[in-house]
């Protein structure tokens, strides 16, 4: 079995400060990998490179045996759950409405739609009266997990998550 992931090669600068120096990583399926170092050594941007949202300088990105091309990125992208720093949320959608953002986008049948908030709820023990509410009207770890629900929410392949535990209670 291959890696779902590779980078090879691949680095990023924004003007002469680099971002990512060359790196070469393989990230196998099934297997949770975590990134650690200090702020502002291209943890975000390796994220970034891998869900597409920036273009490396140098190097490729393969995903699933294919190197990615700009053309692809938007399917590869729906295999790929990702939650950012600080969540992401969109402040005027509730947080069902977050949630469900791509499902609907995807025209997925709103009975499976309703299916998969639930078991998301029930697995972050996010009560069904917090999906009603906006992300202002939310804590900070209730938002968090919001955001997580919506990266999981078309049950991805891939993971991406950029220090999505910070705002949680222990």
């Amino acid at each position: 079995m291959g890696a779902l992931v590779e980078l090879v090669n691949v680095s990023k600068q924004y003007g002469t400060a680099p971002a990512l120096r060359p790196t070469n990583l393989s990230i196998e399926r099934g297997v949770t990998t975590v990134l650690i170092g200090p702020s502002g050594c291209g943890k975000s941007t390796l994220l970034r490179i891998v869900i597409g949202l920036v273009q490396p300088d140098s190097g490729s990105v393969i995903f699933d045996g294919t190197t990615v091309q700009q053309e692809q990125i938007h399917r590869i992208r729906h295999r790929i759950g990702y939650v950012i720093q600080e969540g992401g949320l969109f402040p005027h959608l509730t947080a069902a409405e977050n949630v469900l953002l791509m499902s609907r986008h995807l025209k997925v049948p709103a009975s499976k739609m309703r299916e998969r908030l639930r078991e998301l709820s029930d697995l972050t023990k996010l009560s069904k009266p917090l999906l009603d509410r906006y992300p202002l009207e939310l804590s900070g770890g209730q938002r968090q997990r919001v955001s997580l629900m919506r990266a999981l929410m078309l049950s991805p392949e891939l993971l991406l998550l950029d220090e999505p535990l910070g705002a949680l209670d222990p």
